[in-house]
């Protein structure tokens, strides 16, 4: 599983041949990768949330015009998107510097602090951890959403074509 979810319209350019003037189909075309984009990341936000929030601030949406393509990502690193994604089995070892970002924000931390590191990674290390599937969740909502975005699309098309 890919760290970016993509969504990408296919037959555009036989939709724009069909309407005789290409440039009818590239405004409701573009508004309508904005609302999927939008969609995405509304919905991966709240997914991904938690911890010290870097993760959900990383959370990022682009849509590009020509390719006719909408993107929801995340700019961490993938290991890390994956591990939010999917969990930690048990029998990992968190590295203290991770957990200490992940508790104080910061890796200087008090003696209490690191005792709670400690116990943290213990606990980790036994029962593993629970995923977000912020991805998933972010997939799941879009393809919900793509019939009702497709079928304003198509509405605003007509309406251009028979202006």
């Amino acid at each position: 599983m890919s760290d970016t979810i993509k969504l990408e319209l296919e037959g555009v350019e036989e939709l724009r041949r069909k309407l005789g003037d290409p440039k009818l189909a590239k405004e409701p075309i573009k508004e309508m990768l904005k609302k999927a984009a939008a969609l995405g990341k509304e919905t991966a936000i709240p997914a991904i949330s938690g911890g010290t929030g870097i993760a959900a601030r990383s959370i990022k949406s682009s849509v590009r015009s020509r390719a006719m393509q909408a993107r929801v990502y995340t700019r961490i690193a993938e290991p890390r998107a994956m591990s939010i994604e999917q969990g930690r089995p048990p029998g990992e070892l968190v590295e203290i510097c991770s957990l200490a970002r992940w508790l104080t924000g910061s890796t200087t931390v008090t003696i209490e602090e690191f005792e709670q590191i400690l116990e943290i990674q213990e606990a980790i290390k036994q029962g593993g951890t629970q995923g977000k599937g912020y991805m998933l969740a972010t997939r799941e909502a879009l393809e919900k959403e793509l019939p009702r975005l497709e079928e304003e699309l198509l509405v605003r098309l007509e309406e251009e074509f028979y202006k």
